[in-house]
């Protein structure tokens, strides 16, 4: 993959253009809509509604055969159009209390996702922590649940990639897991220690830090190398949107560009805008889409002209 490459998750267009079943035509279009890799949202396959009600469906019970054999053919088509793997969405959440059989069959079905990522080429997996009122319990609940991951993330070799969450109690608003830099740092360092390499990192949510007030640039230089990928997209700053970027003119894209040059990151320009597209026409997929991509192309620019003059 290309330095600062321009992504896009895949919520939003592939499935309706026919998903897997139909992926040389998918990844032909969002190569001409201008992206040179994707966040893959391989969550879709057990949604939120389903983890509430313990419902298991019917695909990651599947063996790790049959869910190779599915994604052959997006594998083919990203090989054939040129379109990298910049990262993966696991399901979310990974861990529900007083539930320890769902819990474990969720942390059966991470371990799948892993290894869909190595089977397709994607370094890095997003797998959100949990949140909690009680900060001791999220730290004990979280430390356990990534620690189970450890194993498999040196078997398939696959970076383990937490995220800055915010969260909701009573109607009010809250910081949620890792919604600050350096509680994030913290536990980076501190699983990375445990497991003796290096295989946890963090992916930056521009909207989560937007809706907590976060410095945005002094958050990105605080995780510094530890920062692996990212998830861009715009909102009003009081609710998370996922609206295209640069479009609701409250969140700091300058201290988003600042930020990046001066950790000197070259991972994947990433946009997790799927809202950019369900809430309008499917006639207008590709404008918006060039226009995202367009947005990337803007950013990526503007962290590598420095270094031009």
């Amino acid at each position: 993959m290309k330095d600062l490459a321009i992504s896009v998750q895949t919520s939003g267009w592939l499935n309706p253009m026919g998903g897997e079943a139909k992926a040389d035509d998918a990844f032909k279009f969002i190569k001409d809509c201008g992206f040179e890799a994707i966040d893959y949202n391989i969550d879709t396959h057990l949604s939120w509604g389903m983890i509430d009600k313990s419902d298991k469906g019917d695909f990651y019970t599947k063996s790790l055969e049959e869910l190779l054999e599915y994604y052959a053919p997006a594998k083919e088509a990203m090989q054939k159009n040129g379109i990298a793997g910049a990262q993966a969405h696991a399901p979310f959440p990974l861990f529900r209390r007083r539930d320890a059989e769902y819990s474990e069959f969720l942390m059966e079905t991470m371990e799948k996702c892993v290894a869909i990522c190595d089977f397709l080429g994607i370094p890095a997996i997003v797998a959100h922590p949990c949140t909690y009122l009680d900060k001791d319990q999220e730290r004990e609940v979280n430390l356990n649940m990534y620690r189970r991951m450890m194993r498999f993330a040196g078997k398939y070799n696959v970076k383990i990639c937490l995220e800055n969450l915010f969260g909701n109690h009573a109607g009010h608003f809250m910081n949620g897991a890792c919604a600050t830099a350096e509680e994030a740092v913290w536990y980076i360092d501190k699983l990375n220690a445990e497991a003796g390499f290096d295989c946890f990192g963090f992916c930056f949510d521009l909207g989560h830090a937007n809706v907590c007030n976060m410095h945005i640039r002094e958050f990105l230089r605080t995780l510094g190398n530890r920062l692996t990928v990212l998830h861009l997209h715009d909102n009003d700053s009081v609710t998370d949107q996922h609206f295209a970027p640069m479009t609701q003119r409250k969140t700091d894209w300058e201290g988003l560009i600042l930020g990046l040059r001066d950790i000197n990151y070259r991972g994947a320009l990433n946009f997790e805008t799927f809202n950019a597209l369900v809430n309008y026409p499917a006639e207008l997929r590709p404008v918006m889409l060039k226009y995202i991509s367009g947005v990337g192309e803007y950013i990526r620019n503007k962290i590598l002209e420095e270094e031009v003059k």
